[in-house]
């Protein structure tokens, strides 16, 4: 799965707005700073996350961006279906059409993609911003370390007869 700067970039601003909700508006200045996202290019996000309703946006000295509609209504399909379009790069690929001799219709390849899709929809529609921001509040709280990436599989032996 691939997601582009725009969707992650959006995702941090949405997830820090839903972390500030209760303080009111929180400013495109404040959440680039903090978020470490272009201000620019986070204008331009917020645009897109206000043309979806997923944010409110108001202009002026008490202005600044809240949430749309309670984070707990809010998935992470939203959010980047709004600003990517789709939510997997699977997607181009299952729009190819199948060029081995068994067909598209016969094709393992396909099935594996499909599988891959599905889950990472499930996981996408179910995770709401509430959840994340939830999350987010406990990792910082209990100083709990995220790692970097899944642990490498174990090389198993090669047995040789």
């Amino acid at each position: 799965m691939k997601i582009s700067t725009k969707g992650e970039y959006g995702i941090r601003a949405m997830l820090y707005i839903g972390m500030h909700s209760e303080q009111g508006p929180v400013t495109s200045h404040e959440i680039a700073q903090h978020q470490g996202i272009p201000e620019p290019y986070l204008r331009q996000i917020l645009a897109l996350l206000s043309k979806d309703r997923l944010i409110q946006s108001n202009r002026g000295p008490q202005g600044g961006h809240v949430l749309g509609r309670p984070a707990s209504k809010i998935t992470l399909r939203d959010i980047l279906v709004t600003l990517e379009g789709q939510t997997t790069g699977i997607d181009q690929i299952l729009s190819l059409p199948c060029t081995i001799d068994v067909g598209t219709e016969f094709c393992a390849i396909r099935e594996v993609f499909l599988a891959v899709k599905k889950e990472v929809e499930r996981i996408l529609s179910q995770m709401t911003l509430a959840e994340l921001v939830n999350r987010q509040r406990d990792i910082l709280t209990q100083r709990i370390q995220v790692p970097l990436d899944l642990p490498a599989p174990s090389l198993l032996p090669v047995i040789r007869g």
